[in-house]
């Protein structure tokens, strides 16, 4: 019989080897997550609906400031009518949780623009998920609240 002690190591040994191994594709995923946010924010100044398509999983649901939901093809077809013009975006504050596959990212965005004609709220903090599908980042929801002080 092999003795508990030798055991133990083994079992001890792996499980270093697992945090060792997740630790490093933890800091790669959040290098990954706040450049997929940045990517996202440079599309959305840029009304860039292809790029937006290929970001947004296909059931994204956006919550905006005042409760509203709005799907991908929403926020899509928001862009292409021009009901929706951003101008700037700036992110700030940005933290990256990640659970395994799916990840969070917080933070602040000063941003200015219009929706159907009205100025969008200048400051906001938000909460975007994330899930890894076959390799990929997707963003799978937004929630954006307005900062205190507005």
């Amino acid at each position: 019989m092999t003795p508990k002690w030798m055991v133990a190591c083994g079992v001890v040994l792996v499980c270093l080897s697992v945090v060792q191994s997740s630790s490093g594709t933890q800091g790669s995923a959040e290098s990954a997550l706040l450049d997929l946010e940045n990517r996202w924010v440079a599309a959305l100044v840029k009304g860039d609906t292809a790029a937006l398509d290929a970001i947004l999983i296909d059931d994204y649901v956006d919550t905006d400031e005042e409760g509203h939901r709005t799907d991908k093809r929403g926020v899509l077809a928001a862009f292409k009518s021009k009901d929706l013009k951003m101008t700037s975006i700036r992110l700030s504050g940005m933290q990256v949780y990640q659970y395994g596959g799916f990840a969070i990212v917080t933070g602040t965005a000063e941003q200015a623009g219009t929706f159907q004609g009205r100025p969008l709220t200048s400051k906001i903090v938000f909460t975007d998920s994330f899930i890894l599908q076959n390799g990929k980042w997707w963003v799978v929801a937004s929630q954006r609240t307005t900062a205190r002080g507005e």
